[in-house]
Parts: C-alpha cells; structure tokens; sequence
C-alpha cells in the first residue's frame, strides 16, 4: 500500500472506546456579553430588556467602580446600594430587599465580586425582581443558581432558579486594577468550582468538558494574571471561572464547598482565601474514592494523579494563597467544632466521610503544609 492510499474505515485498528453512561440534564439559561469595555453596554441591555429602574448594589469601598456603575447605568439608576458583607447575613438581604421594594425597582444591578453578587442573588430571590451581574473577581458565582445566607454563626445555601441573573456583563478591564491576592485566591475558588463539578455524581459530558477547560485555563493562565495586569491574562481567568461557575451551577456541590461554607458561617473565614487554602487537602483526601476523576482534571492541569494534590498546593502559593487556615485566623482548637458540625449535618462527599479522617484533612489545611505526593 502506498503512504497516499487511505485505510477503508471498517480495517481501521479496534479501538478501546468506553460506554457512555446515559445522562439528562437542564441548561442554565441567561445571557452572556464578553468584552472589553462591556460595562458599558449596560445601558443598551437594560433598554433591550425593557427594564427602566434599577438598583445597583455596589460595595461602598469600590470608589472608582461605584462611579463607572453611575455612569454606565445613566438615568436609569433608581437607587444605589452600598452595603456588602461577605457571607451575606439574612438581615442585610431583607433590609436591602426592602429598599428595592420601597423605591418600585424593576431590576437589580450588581456589580462587584462574590459577595456583592450574592447579596443581589439573595436578593433576587426573596424579591422576584430579575438580575443583571457584572463580575469583578473570579468567584463564578453569576453563573450558578446558588446562593447563601447566614444566621448568626449558620451559613446555608440552596438552589433557585431566580437566582440566576437574566444578563451577565463580562468586562476584563473591570479586572486590571483587581490586586494580585484577590486574583490568586478568587482563582483558585473557580478551580475548586472545576474540580467539584468533575468529581459531582451529577457529571456529564458537557459539565466535564466546561470543567476540564477552564481547570486548563486556570493552570496555564492564573499565574500570569497573578504576576501582571494585562488584560489578556485576566481575560483567559475570566473565561475560566464562567466556566467553572456553569459547569457546578449546573451539578452542585459536595465536600469541599460544604466544609468552606461551614468555615466562613461559623468562623468567618474569608470566602476566596478559605477555598484556595483548602482545595488541595480535599483533593489528597478524594483522590482514592474517585481515581478516574482524578486523572481527567491532572491531565487537563498538566499533573498526574499521584502529585495533582501537590501541585494544586504548589500553584496556590505561587499565585498569593495565605499558608494555610491559621494564617486566616482560624484556631487550631476550633478543627474540632468544625469536624463535629461537619459530621452532624451528613455533608455529600464522593468519599466516606470519618471523624478521624475528616479531622485529619483539616488540621492538614490549619497548618498549611505541603500534600505528600501519591
């Protein structure tokens, strides 16, 4: 046979192809601007949608931002929110409810990281009133159905479809004055969005490939846009953390998730810092209940299974991420508490969960050390 002659298709080599388990699932609707300067297309969106008074929730320590918010909704700005709290407290979702119901708000604004939006989420619930986002950090949160609440030292979270926004507002410009510790940690929130989504029992193949791509996305592009603030680099985490936030919007969370809500709810620990610091111990601790799991997302990030643990670790310190959960406050004496809580509420995990094991995961994540490989 000569090199241009072809292989019929029935002589070509058998190949080992797996069976492709059956799946249902339902996209998350909404719709997406990505784009330098998109920020201001607010106001176009808004008139599209026939929406005439908004209330734009902005933390009040975003001083520039707060002022392009101004200007790109123009006129149609009917009250300003300022108020932002991490974890969003219940009465801080019903006091700024009220505010939107009291001045005959047609559609929420929110503009700002993971708390912001998820102070609009809430309220976007509690309120009927549709939602339009644009994202400041990676957190992926606009696009997920998701969102939180806290009640003195209890966080919970749950799942409404009115909680995703109508319009999510992409603007990688809004990200080149973002500093590089928020860029790191909020970074590493969006890969722990990838690796949740991966290994959910709710996976498919859509999820996974939006997952694996933005798990790629994030180890090739997150240390460039830690070290830098160029725009294009800033611009690939963005994509990335759509991505992410999608593919768990879509699957939703288990153990990870669930120990970091229990954290910043009874503890207060800091949202992005508390994900970043403990990915890689929950990783290390997964890995031998889903091996297959394991193997896509390392070799999506350029890893192997036996050091992918280890090397999540090593790029969360390369991109800023505090050494561990003492170092963001949290009490060695307090592992307990938070094991004994985590344990009560019979929290989802791929992996059978033991008071032993699970205490041994945490005090690996206090002290910050580096995961062993294998």
């Amino acid at each position: 046979m000569s090199t241009s002659e072809t292989v019929p298709f029935g002589d070509a080599p058998d190949l080992r192809v797996p069976t492709q388990k059956s799946f249902t699932r339902t996209s998350l609707g909404g719709r997406i601007l990505f784009g330098e300067g998109a920020l201001y297309d607010l106001a176009h969106e808004l008139d599209n949608a026939r929406f005439r008074r908004a209330m734009l929730i902005v933390s009040s320590n975003q001083v520039v931002l707060t002022q392009r918010s101004r200007e790109a909704l123009g006129g149609r700005m009917a009250l300003e929110w300022n108020e932002v709290r991490q974890h969003v407290p219940v009465e801080l979702a019903d006091r700024c409810g009220a505010s939107a119901a009291n001045a005959d708000i047609d559609v929420l604004v929110a503009i700002g990281g993971g708390s912001t939006i998820g102070l609009g989420k809430a309220v976007a619930v509690r309120s009927a009133l549709p939602l339009v986002v644009v994202p400041t950090t990676y957190s992926g949160s606009e696009m997920t159905p998701i969102y939180g609440l806290t009640t003195g030292r209890e966080k919970q979270t749950a799942r409404d479809n009115a909680a995703l926004p109508q319009i999510v507002l992409y603007d990688p410009m809004l990200l080149t004055t973002l500093p590089a510790s928020i860029v790191g940690t909020s970074g590493l929130n969006a890969l722990a969005h990838c690796a949740e989504a991966i290994w959910s029992s709710s996976a498919d193949p859509i999820t996974d490939s939006l997952a694996l791509e933005g798990a790629y996305r994030l180890q090739r592009y997150l240390p460039a846009a830690y070290g830098s603030t160029d725009v294009s680099a800033r611009g690939q985490v963005l994509v990335a953390a759509c991505l992410a936030g999608t593919a768990l919007g879509t699957v939703g969370t288990s153990l990870h998730h669930a120990l970091c809500h229990l954290l910043g709810g009874m503890l207060d620990a800091p949202h992005a810092e508390t994900h970043a610091i403990l990915l890689p111990y929950v990783i290390r601790y997964l890995q031998p209940g889903i091996p297959d799991a394991i193997e896509r997302l390392a070799d999506a990030m350029g890893s192997r299974p036996d050091r992918l643990a280890h090397d999540v670790w090593s790029l969360a310190q390369a991109v800023g991420t505090p050494p561990g959960l003492r170092a963001v406050g949290i009490k060695e004496g307090q592992i307990e508490m938070v094991t004994a809580a985590a344990l009560d509420k019979g929290i989802a995990s791929p992996r059978s969960l033991t008071h032993e094991a699970l205490q041994a995961l945490l005090h690996a994540a206090w002290s910050g050390e580096a995961p062993h490989p294998g």
